[in-house]
């Protein structure tokens, strides 16, 4: 397994499990309950992880989710099955679920 993620909060980091899992990388959260901790450690101990089964796999999933921190997601872009606009940086369509292009 190897770290491909330091997320800012829970919901980041299961975002971006839910991203490379929809393209067949399999992922996990590490520090996902350490948030109590807070106080007690080190800032950097306590921000969850994202880490993905396959060694091989974890360059292509790091730039995978850095390409998408770095979209821009001011400028939409249309669903090819439903038309509905979504932005820059989505990977599937929020209103039909079908794949972006």
């Amino acid at each position: 397994m190897k770290r491909v993620y330091i997320a800012a909060n829970l919901m980041d980091a299961q975002m971006m499990v839910d991203v490379l899992g929809t393209q067949s990388i399999k992922a996990h959260i590490f520090n996902a309950n350490a948030s109590g901790g807070v106080g007690e450690l080190a800032a950097t101990q306590i921000w969850p992880e994202v880490w993905v089964e396959d060694n091989e796999l974890a360059a292509h999933a790091a730039r995978l989710l850095r390409e998408i921190h770095s979209a821009d997601s001011s400028e939409n872009k249309p669903c090819p099955h439903c038309g509905e606009l979504n932005p820059r940086n989505f990977l599937s369509c929020w209103n039909c679920g079908g794949i972006l292009g």
